[in-house]
């Protein structure tokens, strides 16, 4: 059997169930041209025709898995509108922290998310301007697919990222809120003595201290409006 109709019967076998567009033949084309350069590679150096084969076809398998996994996006809506939330978000949490700045902490973190915003803001207003023209061809035509229009995002690899971060942010303020409580209350809790809080004013300086690590909860929000909104700027693939 020739090693073209060997790896094309492969493939075909492998990517039976998957859509039949443009993207697809694309890359399934472009796999075939490297198996055949692999196993011509593989037979000069002495193999068989079958260890070729087997040896070729290893780097591919998972493919169809792969593909399946893949969206395609309208690459400017989907970045425009993830800048958009980013910024609303660290306005919300600018905003918030503004009653916090009675205290160093709380001033400091009012403006590290002033600079965020504008920083923020910055970067939106830019991708706008900078995309202009793709943003106005791609209202005359939603259902464009030209690679400069659109991108690809693996939806388990985003899935899994926004676990890991919830997962993560909930572990730092754990730390945070262990590390505040014990350097507040530690010699307290050691010597066995009751925790006093002197007034409303000192009660209001432990609920801000507390309180300040929960606005890094924009980092995992972030995140989050970037798998949920894949949905929303999708392309239909279907040729």
């Amino acid at each position: 059997m020739k090693l073209e109709t060997r790896i094309n019967r492969h493939l075909d076998r492998l990517f039976a169930g998957a859509q039949d567009t443009l993207e697809h033949r694309e890359l399934i084309e472009e796999i075939r041209g490297n198996l055949l350069a692999r196993m011509e590679d593989y037979l000069a150096k002495g193999m068989s025709e079958k260890q070729a084969f087997q040896t070729a076809i290893q780097h591919i398998d998972g493919m169809e898995q792969f593909m399946s996994d893949q969206r395609r996006v309208k690459r400017v809506p989907y970045w425009t509108a993830l800048l958009q939330s980013t910024l609303i978000y660290s306005l919300v949490a600018w905003i918030v922290t503004i009653p916090t700045r009675v205290k160093l902490e709380g001033a400091l973190l009012n403006n590290l998310l002033f600079i965020v915003s504008l920083i923020v803001g910055a970067a939106y207003v830019f991708y706008m301007i900078s995309n202009r023209g793709d943003q106005d061809r791609d209202d005359q035509s939603t259902q464009s697919s030209d690679q400069d229009e659109t991108m690809r995002i693996r939806m388990p690899v985003m899935k899994q990222w926004q676990r890991r971060v919830w997962w993560l942010w909930a572990a730092v303020i754990f730390v945070l809120w262990g590390t505040e409580a014990a350097l507040r209350f530690g010699s307290n809790i050691w010597f066995n003595r009751p925790i006093e809080v002197d007034g409303p004013y000192q009660l209001a300086v432990i609920l801000v201290a507390f309180a300040l690590p929960l606005i890094s909860i924009i980092v995992p929000l972030v995140v989050n409006r970037a798998y949920r909104i894949v949905s929303k700027y999708e392309v239909s693939e279907n040729i």
